[in-house]
C-alpha cells in the first residue's frame, strides 16, 4: 500500500502533523503507525488495581497520543521550554506555531488561560531569590489541561483524523527503513508476529523517548547524520502541597535551572504537578522509571516533579542508552521492579527508608509501586550530589523544600541521546524522512513536539 505520508509513531508530533496535512490537503493519503494501542482502547489496568501488573506494551508510554495522552499536558507558551529546535529554524517560526498549536486547542473546546502572564508581588519574590541562588527562572506563560483533559482533547482530535480519512496501524513496532539511493521509500514494522512493509516517499519519524535508542539503531544503519545528545538522570520528588503553595498558585510550574557548584553540571526542574500523582512507566520488564502527572478533577496533597541532571558524554564514550539503562536495570533489581524511594531525611543522614520511618512523616505517597530504600545504591555518586546540592538551592528559593517530607523517586530518565542532523524543514540527510519530537534531540515537551510535526506536514503538503 503507497501512502503520501506515513507517521511513525502516533505522539503529539505525528497528531498534529497529520491534522495540519489533512487539513491543507484532503485528498492526501495518511497513515500514522504505532507499537501501541488506539486511544479509547489504551486503559492501564493500575486504574483499578492501584499497582503495575507490567503489561508487554505499557499503555501509559505507548499508543496513539503517545505519552502525551497520560500526562497533565502543560503546554508552554514559549520557544525556551519544551526543547531546542529553534537552534534549527529560529525563534520567531517557532513561537508563531506555538501560538497557531494554541489556536488549533481552542478549535477543539480548551480555551485555557495560561498561567504566568502578568507579575504579581510574590512573583517578583521569588524571582528575586532564584537571582539572589544563582537559579534561572524560565518563567514562560503555560496552558494546563490535566491527564483527562488531555485525553479529551487528544480523542477529539483523533475522532477527526479518523473523519477525513487517516488511516492508524496500531500495534505495529517499526523495524526498519526502506531506502534507495538515499531517498525513503517507506517502512518495515513487526504486527502480529509478522513483517509488513508499508510505502512512501514520505516519512516523518516521531518516536518518542521510548524510540530514541531504535532511532539511533536505524541512524547507524542507514548513515543518517546524527550526533550524540544528552541524557537527563535524576529523581521524581514528591512534597506537600503546602511547600510549594506559592510556586503553584503563582506559575503553576516555575521551570528552574541551576548549574552546580561542584561539578558545575546542569540541573534543571522538570514536569511539575500541583496536587498531582507519581507514575510508573515500564520500558521493559528490568527498565521501570519514576514519573508524574495531575488531573483537573482529581486532586491529591502533594505536589511532584523531576530533579534532573543533563549530562552530555564525550569521545570515546558511544553507549548513552546503555549506560542509563544500566542504572535503571540496578536499580529494579534492588526493588524486584518497582521504583526506589527515599526521604530526603534519610538521605541525608546516610540511611535507607523503611516504612515505619514514612509513617512519621507529614506525607503520604501518592503511589505503593514503590520499595522504601537507599538510593545511594543505584544512583552515579556525581549525580547524586548534584540532586542534593540542587535541593538545598531550591530549598533556598522555597522554604521547606530540604526537608525530611521531600520523598525522592528513583530513577527519572530522559532517553534522547539521538540528535538528528535536521533542517529548518524537519528533514533529514535522507530525502523525504524527517525526524520530530523527543526522538529527534530537539524536543522535550508537547509544545516543540507539536511545532516539528507541523513544520515537516508543511514542507511535505507544500
Amino acid at each position: 500500500m503507497k501512502y503520501d505520508i506515513i507517521f511513525v509513531g502516533g505522539g503529539q508530533a505525528s497528531v498534529f502533523g497529520a491534522y495540519e496535512a489533512i487539513t491543507k490537503e484532503p485528498s492526501k493519503k495518511i497513515l500514522i503507525v504505532d507499537k501501541g494501542r488506539m486511544l479509547r482502547q489504551r486503559v492501564c489496568p493500575k486504574e483499578k488495581t492501584d499497582e503495575c501488573v507490567k503489561c508487554p506494551t505499557c499503555a501509559i508510554i505507548y499508543g496513539v497520543s503517545g505519552a502525551g495522552a497520560f500526562s497533565d499536558s502543560k503546554f508552554n507558551m514559549d520557544y525556551r521550554v519544551g526543547g531546542d529546535v529553534h537552534t534549527v529554524t529560529g525563534k520567531q517560526i517557532v513561537n508563531e506555531t506555538i501560538s497557531y498549536v494554541a489556536g488549533i486547542y481552542k478549535e477543539f473546546g480548551f480555551d485555557e488561560t495560561p498561567v504566568g502572564l502578568t507579575y504579581n508581588e510574590k512573583m517578583e519574590e521569588i524571582k528575586r531569590k532564584c537571582i539572589e541562588n544563582n537559579v534561572q527562572l524560565v518563567d514562560t506563560p503555560t496552558m494546563h489541561l490535566g491527564t483527562d483533559g488531555s485525553r479529551e482533547l487528544y480523542t477529539k482530535i483523533v475522532d477527526v483524523l479518523l473523519e477525513k480519512g487517516v488511516e492508524f496501524s496500531t500495534g505495529a513496532d517499526i523495524e526498519d527503513l526502506i531506502v534507495e539511493d538515499n531517498a525513503v521509500k517507506g517502512v518495515v514494522v513487526s504486527k502480529n508476529g509478522e513483517m509488513e512493509s508499508y510505502s512512501s516517499d514520505n516519512v516523518v519519524m516521531g518516536v518518542g523517548r521510548s524510540g530514541a535508542k531504535k532511532m539511533m539503531k536505524l541512524c547507524k544503519k542507514h548513515n543518517i547524520a546524527y550526533k550524540a545528545g544528552a541524557i537527563d538522570l535524576g529523581v521524581r520528588v514528591e512534597v506537600p502541597d503546602v511547600v510549594m503553595k506559592d510556586i503553584n498558585k503563582n506559575f503553576y510550574e516555575a521551570k528552574m535551572v541551576y548549574y552546580t557548584e561542584k561539578y558545575k553540571d546542569k540541573m534543571r526542574t522538570f514536569c511539575s504537578n500541583p496536587s498531582g500523582f507519581i507514575a510508573v512507566e515500564k520500558h521493559s520488564d528490568d527498565v521501570i522509571l519514576a514519573n508524574g502527572h495531575a488531573y483537573k478533577n482529581k486532586k491529591s496533597t502533594n505536589t511532584n516533579l523531576a530533579l534532573l541532571c543533563t549530562k552530555t558524554f564525550t569521545e570515546p564514550f558511544d553507549q548513552p542508552f546503555e549506560y542509563a539503562t544500566a542504572i535503571a536495570r540496578m536499580s529494579s533489581m534492588l526493588t524486584s521492579g518497582k521504583i526506589l524511594m527515599q526521604s530526603y531525611g534519610d538521605l541525608k543522614a546516610g540511611r535507607r527508608s523503611t516504612e515505619e520511618r514514612l509513617s512519621r512523616l507529614n506525607i503520604i505517597p501518592t503511589t505503593e509501586d514503590y520499595v522504601a530504600g537507599d538510593i545511594a545504591l543505584a544512583c552515579p555518586k556525581r549525580i547524586l550530589d548534584n540532586i542534593i546540592e540542587f535541593i538545598e538551592v531550591h530549598d533556598k528559593v522555597t522554604p521547606g523544600f530540604a526537608s525530611s517530607d521531600l520523598l525522592l523517586y528513583f530513577p527519572e530518565i530522559k532517553f534522547r541521546s539521538t540528535r538528528v542532523i535536521i533542517d529548518k524543514n524537519m528533514e533529514t540527510s535522507i530525502k523525504g524522512l524527517y525526524s520530530v519530537g523527543d526522538s529527534s534531540g530537539y524536543g522535550s515537551g508537547l509544545n516543540i513536539a507539536a511545532v516539528m510535526g507541523i513544520l515537516a506536514a508543511r514542507n511535505i503538503v507544500g
